[in-house]
């Protein structure tokens, strides 16, 4: 995405920090505004509406991305065998990995998602609905149908801290790539990353637990 000059985008550009860098709960409206240099101090409301609106924006801004590259990857999953557990966690991770390193903007999304999956129960109907939208679900769902067993609350908790981590991790790969560059000692290539990934993800959710 080019440098955003619009007022709009400008606050979008403002929140879109904010949110990542302290949490969406812990930002006021009048701070996107200040952030963005507007002096119109209702410039938020005008725009967009309230936190909820803004919120909205931001997020649309990126999952038709992911959405697509994901779709495409569940569908070469689903036409694998149920014994292929790779083949759907990797349409979990490489969208998230490849998505990374398209941006600052990108990887702040990734960041506000994070918070999200844990706050999803108190997100507004159309915010859930978005984040629907980016194959997500389906491609957890696949996954857990071809996962060994784990009990329902376990595999919540773990898919809760599996997101995250993924979010992190592929952030600031992709932070690092920006500073030093593909070639330097010690950097995985991108395929050598995400098997990687992919690795600690079926090891974290397939671990075994204590009974009880």
């Amino acid at each position: 995405m080019a440098e955003s000059t619009t007022t709009p985008d400008l606050l979008l550009d403002a929140a879109t920090r904010l949110f990542a860098e302290r949490g969406v709960d812990n930002v006021s409206l009048a701070e996107i505004v200040r952030a963005a240099d507007q002096r119109n101090a209702s410039a938020v409301h005008y725009h967009f509406g309230g936190r909820d609106e803004v919120l909205l924006a931001v997020l649309a801004r990126h999952v038709p991305v992911i959405a697509e590259r994901r779709s495409r990857l569940l569908e070469v999953a689903e036409a694998r065998p149920d014994s292929d557990v790779r083949a759907a966690v990797e349409a979990i991770v490489r969208p998230v990995t490849e998505f990374a390193q398209r941006g600052w903007r990108e990887r702040a999304y990734l960041q506000i998602g994070s918070e999200m999956t844990g706050a999803v129960d108190r997100a507004s109907p159309a915010i859930r609905d978005l984040l629907g939208r980016t194959a997500g679900h389906a491609a957890w769902a696949l996954f857990r149908r071809r996962c060994p067993t784990v009990p329902a609350d376990l595999w919540q908790v773990r898919q809760e801290i599996c997101i995250a981590f993924i979010g992190r991790a592929a952030a600031d790969r992709a932070r690092r790539l920006d500073q030093v560059g593909p070639e330097e000692p010690g950097v995985l290539s991108d395929d050598r990353f995400v098997d990687n990934l992919i690795d600690m993800v079926l090891g974290a959710m397939a671990a075994p637990h204590a009974v009880g």
